[in-house]
């Protein structure tokens, strides 16, 4: 038996590419390579946003073949088990294990509980209760809540639906479980809030840490909290942009102009130098830096904008998750430009919005160690490469055995 094996955990939101099935069959490419190429003994693949596919199963067949049909994942695992609810969460969790014989997933509806797991690609898709999985929609009915917004001004992308999706395992003899989660999304902090400026935290960030509640307080109840806990998903945070604002207004010596509808209500927030040129534009479907925003965001891989990166820590989460530091650039929002170039909208303020954590067991099992292979490694999928406005995130860890 080995001391060490290695797992890596990928979570990625397709919600924006899922009527493009080029992009979504380019992500499934850049995430399947980034699998075998780690050499890994067992991976973890957490998909959101499929709600948004005009046919949501199709999308999640896609996702499941792209992935298990590559050859170099077919030679390197012998078996995988997914559970994709295209019905109700729109979320997709997919598990590829080198030997199946050293794994069992949980059943919660089988009176042995652990079931060994068989050889071979086993998938659900589309079910609304599939077999070893617990879901949850943060006590929300579905009646579509629409959380963005179209170029119009209309709200869009109702299948953007909040929730999580967990699954349990046996590996090696350790209890393993892995949640995906969807939190309370929105494109960025009202206009209104950040013109007070006095909000230390948003109303949207206040939802989403309820939500982060609501999963802790189901994994007491189901009696998980003795397992080791990874959480991969997309929780959707934010960059607190009302300090990010309020330094860039002091550090470039410009006017901030506030202008207000005839409800007077903020609309807008602009940002004037002395020549009376425009240097940032905030309305409800605009955040532009204009001459600096690709640059600002992605200088020194975004560490320059890291320090606004702080709601996760404002309940990190109240000691029962951790994360690595984020010493890549923000996982979304990216677009191509007219030369075919990637690079950061305009449209949506850049955020760490997909993210990977861990509770105390899990940390437990890792090996820590920055001066080897084995050590932990945590960034983005596809960082050369566009497959669309949200960069899948990864974590590769070593898993003590002994």
């Amino acid at each position: 038996m080995p001391e060490y094996i290695k797992q890596v955990a990928i979570t990625g939101d397709i919600s924006t590419i899922g009527t493009d099935d080029d992009l979504i069959r380019a992500w499934c490419s850049e995430v399947a390579k980034e699998i075998y190429e780690q050499k890994c003994e067992f991976a973890v693949v957490h998909v959101q946003g499929l709600h948004s596919a005009e046919n949501p199963d199709y999308a999640a067949r896609v996702i499941c073949g792209c992935i298990t049909d590559n050859p170099e994942i077919y030679r390197a695992f012998d078996s995988s088990i997914a559970f994709f609810d295209t019905k109700l969460t729109g979320l997709g969790n997919l598990y590829l294990f080198k030997d199946h014989s050293e794994v069992q997933y949980y059943d919660r509806f089988s009176s042995t509980g652990y079931i060994n797991l068989r050889s071979g690609h086993q998938h659900s898709i589309g079910n609304k209760e599939c077999d070893g999985f617990i879901q949850n929609t943060f006590g929300q009915s579905y009646t579509f809540r629409r959380e963005f917004y179209n170029d119009d001004g209309s709200r869009d992308l109702a299948n953007q639906r909040t929730g999580f999706l967990l699954a349990r395992f046996r590996i090696h003899g350790k209890e393993v479980t892995f949640v995906n989660l969807n939190l309370h999304s929105v494109p960025f902090e009202d206009v209104n809030e950040i013109a007070t400026k006095n909000a230390s935290i948003t109303k949207a960030a206040a939802k989403r840490e309820d939500q982060i509640e609501m999963l802790l307080k189901e994994l007491d109840e189901e009696g998980l909290r003795n397992d080791a806990i990874l959480v991969a998903g997309s929780f959707n945070s934010q960059l607190h942009e009302t300090d990010l604002l309020n330094y860039l207004a002091k550090t470039q010596m410009v006017q901030t102009v506030a202008k207000k509808d005839e409800d007077g209500n903020v609309e807008s927030i602009e940002h004037v130098d002395r020549h009376g040129r425009r240097t940032t534009t905030v309305e409800r479907t605009r955040f532009d830096l204009h001459s600096i925003h690709d640059w600002f965001f992605r200088l020194g891989r975004g560490q320059m904008v890291k320090r606004y990166n702080g709601e996760l820590a404002n309940i990190a989460f109240k000691g029962n998750l951790k994360e690595e530091t984020c010493f890549f650039q923000p996982s979304r929002h990216y677009e191509l430009n007219e030369k075919g170039k990637e690079e950061f909208q305009r449209t949506l303020c850049p955020a760490w919005s997909d993210r990977i954590m861990y509770n105390d067991r899990m940390n437990d099992l890792f090996r820590h160690d920055s001066f080897c292979a084995s050590g932990l490694y945590y960034g983005l999928v596809a960082e050369e490469k566009f497959v669309g406005p949200h960069k899948p995130v990864t974590l590769h860890a070593s898993i003590c055995l002994k």
